[in-house]
Order: C-alpha cells, then sequence, then structure tokens
C-alpha cells in the first residue's frame, strides 16, 4: 500500500515541486537579495521604518520576524543537532510551557504597542517607545517557543521508530536554547556590514524551513503515511510535498499582497 502511494504522488510532487522552484526563480527580479525579499514578503510587512538597515540597504524581513524565523531556525539547530532530540516526540514539561507562554506575552504585547505607533506616535498605547532591539528580542524568544512545539510535532508525525522522550528535559537545556538566542539577538543587532548576505539567507531559511516542515506533516498525515519512515533519505517525496506548501502559501500571500497594494516593500499609507 505505502510503495502504490509513493508511486501516486511521486511524480506528481517532484513536477509539482520543480515547477514552483522555477517560477520562483523566472517571475523574481535576478538579484538574490530581491528574491529573498519576495519570501519575507509573503509573512511580513516589511516596513522601514521597523526593520533593519546593513550596509545601506533593508533586511527582508522586519526585526520582528527576524528574531522570530532566524530564533525558530536555531531551535530546531540546537534540539536536532546539539540536543540530539531527532527522534524525541514528547513534548516539553508543563514548566517549560510557562516560560513559552511568557515569550508569547512579550512578542504579543510589544507587538501591539509597536502597531499602535505605525501612525507617527513615538508612544504606544502601552506606554513606552517601541525599540528594535526589543523587537528583536520578542521575535526571537517566540521563535524559540515555536521549534519547542515543531519538533516534536515533527518527529510523531514522521518517524515509525520515534522515542517517547521529551525534546527539552531540564532547565539546562532550556538554558543552552535561551543563551543562544541571546547571543543571536546580539550578532543580528550588531548590523555589521558583513552580516547583510548571511542575515537575509538566514531569515528566508527560517521562513522555509517553517513552512517546508508543516507542509510535509501535513502531507503525510493527508494520504496516510504518518509514522512510516526511519531515514531522513526516504523524506524525499513529503519534501517535495512541502516544498509545493510552502511554495502556494507564501506565493498566494505575495501575489494577493500586490494585488491589494501594489507592492511587497511596506504597507502604503502607513
Amino acid at each position: 500500500m505505502r510503495q502504490k502511494t509513493i508511486r501516486r504522488w511521486g511524480w506528481v510532487g517532484g513536477v509539482l515541486a520543480a515547477g514552483a522552484v522555477l517560477a520562483f526563480l523566472v517571475l523574481t527580479p535576478p538579484t538574490l537579495l530581491r528574491k529573498i525579499d519576495y519570501i519575507g514578503a509573503g509573512v511580513c510587512h516589511r516596513q522601514a521604518a521597523h526593520s533593519f538597515f546593513i550596509a545601506g540597504r533593508q533586511t527582508p524581513l522586519c526585526q520582528r520576524c527576524t528574531g522570530t524565523f532566524t530564533g525558530a531556525l536555531l531551535g530546531l539547530t540546537l534540539q536536532w543537532g546539539l540536543l540530539r532530540r531527532r527522534r524525541a516526540w514528547r513534548f516539553p514539561p508543563h514548566w517549560v510551557w510557562g516560560f513559552m507562554a511568557l515569550f508569547f506575552l512579550l512578542w504579543g504585547l510589544d507587538g501591539f504597542n509597536s502597531f499602535t505607533t505605525l501612525g507617527q506616535a513615538t508612544r504606544g498605547w502601552l506606554g513606552y517607545a517601541p525599540q528594535p532591539w526589543l523587537r528583536l528580542l520578542s521575535g526571537t524568544l517566540m521563535g524559540l517557543s515555536m521549534s519547542l512545539l515543531l519538533v516534536p510535532a515533527f518527529n510523531l508525525t514522521i518517524w515509525g521508530d520515534g522515542l517517547p522522550e521529551q525534546t527539552i528535559e531540564s532547565g539546562g537545556e532550556l538554558t543552552l536554547l535561551v543563551a543562544g538566542g541571546l547571543l543571536q539577538t546580539a550578532l543580528l543587532y550588531s548590523r555589521a556590514g558583513w552580516l547583510l548576505y548571511p542575515v537575509a539567507v538566514y531569515s528566508a531559511a527560517g521562513v522555509l524551513g517553517m513552512f517546508l516542515l508543516l507542509g510535509m506533516m501535513v502531507w503525510v498525515m493527508a494520504v496516510g503515511l504518518d509514522q512510516s519512515y526511519t531515514r531522513w533519505r526516504q523524506l524525499w517525496l513529503p519534501a517535495c510535498w512541502g516544498t509545493v506548501f510552502a511554495a502556494l502559501i507564501l506565493g498566494g500571500m505575495v501575489l494577493l499582497r500586490l494585488l491589494l497594494m501594489g507592492t511587497i516593500d511596506g504597507v502604503p499609507g502607513l
């Protein structure tokens, strides 16, 4: 049954994924940074006033989204790499959820406060002036929290040989993730000229990685292949459909944005 499903969906997924990549390469501007801008435009408002400029060039994502998606990618890397939770499918303990709730609250409240200053007000409704470092930090902590949910969800959905272990088991491991996020925040906030391309590519990888993994999970559940895999190299077919999923979501958002606003650079009138 599994081989029949793979044969049925394999060539379709491969063709659609290749078509999505080709369309992105052909339909977007020729330069690498501008192509990445289009990836960022699928998830971010890209307002210049809320974005970093490195070497005189606006980053593909705003300060908060830069933190969110690079933080998520960092969290995935640390959990799967350094902590070796490549098969762990149990969600973090309850006390970790408390920290995740705090990170989400910081991200949401600071985002709301920043939103209320889009009309050029110097102070938000919460009584303080938005700060770029706080946008970046709150985004990074939110991204780490997202990764703490995505890793066990992915492992539970994909692997047939998953382990009943928690992805975060101790305060030391959570401290490691947060410390990594703080170091990354400090590096990104330095805005050194040499960081322009690394930050652009890294943030784009965070966006694409999140949607790719989500798309892979959706597809394997839709066709009944969840918990059917034991090797990363077996994931080529879910990866094809994850690519299609990412292209549909991001491409659809960019197309809608162009139809409504005529630009991917900021929001006219704000």
